[in-house]
């Protein structure tokens, strides 16, 4: 995956992104350490603090992804279905708790990150970003889940239930219930019974629980 990863981008460039948050220390830490990938690597190409602004000055930057705070009550203006497909297939919305993904991942946002920002969590969502901005082919489930979610999705293959999945890796209901919606999204399906089965055809080895 890294391999291809530097081919294309080697071709095509950085992924030029946008940062959009009202928070000024929040735009400055998330600029550092996307400024920190290597592989792939990123380009901060605008700062807004709104989303207003940041639709004013994005068209002539051919952008790859922006990073929005859902918070901002202009936010959702940006995964509008009329809108430049980079606003849907790039968009990452950003909070500072988990009690926003179900919204993010409702307006189908490729990813949803919560500050502090984790520098491991960030990498995985710039690979997944360049999946759906610049790679061709289908995306590999083994390269774009985190092992915690490979874990639930083993749990999930052995009918444990939400609570259950929770109790067993020292989690939240809410935290995996977040991360089930996320599931869903990737293997598009519908169904809990189904996600195991489709992670198994994508060749992904699901573990077994301890």
């Amino acid at each position: 995956m890294i391999n291809s990863i530097r081919m294309i981008e080697k071709a095509a460039g950085p992924l030029k992104v946008a940062i959009v948050d009202p928070d000024d220390a929040a735009r400055s830490r998330l600029n550092q350490l996307l400024s920190r990938t290597v592989t792939p690597r990123t380009s901060v190409v605008l700062e807004c603090p709104t989303a207003n602004t940041f639709v004013l000055e994005s068209p002539a930057l051919a952008l790859d992804a922006v990073f929005v705070d859902i918070t901002m009550p202009e936010s959702r203006r940006l995964a509008e279905r009329d809108g430049p497909s980079v606003y849907r297939q790039g968009l990452v919305f950003v909070a500072a708790g988990p009690e926003y993904a179900s919204m993010a991942f409702d307006l189908e946002a490729a990813d949803f990150l919560t500050k502090p920002y984790s520098e491991d969590r960030l990498l995985q969502t710039v690979r997944r970003l360049w999946r759906h901005c610049r790679s061709p082919g289908v995306p590999n489930a083994s390269d774009a889940l985190t092992e915690r979610q490979i874990r639930i999705l083993g749990l999930l293959g052995q009918g444990l239930s939400n609570k259950e999945i929770a109790r067993a890796l020292g989690l939240s209901h809410f935290t995996v219930r977040n991360h089930i919606s996320l599931l869903f999204r990737w293997f598009e399906v519908s169904r809990r019974v189904d996600l195991a089965t489709v992670a198994r055809k994508q060749g992904l080895p699901l573990p077994e629980s301890s």
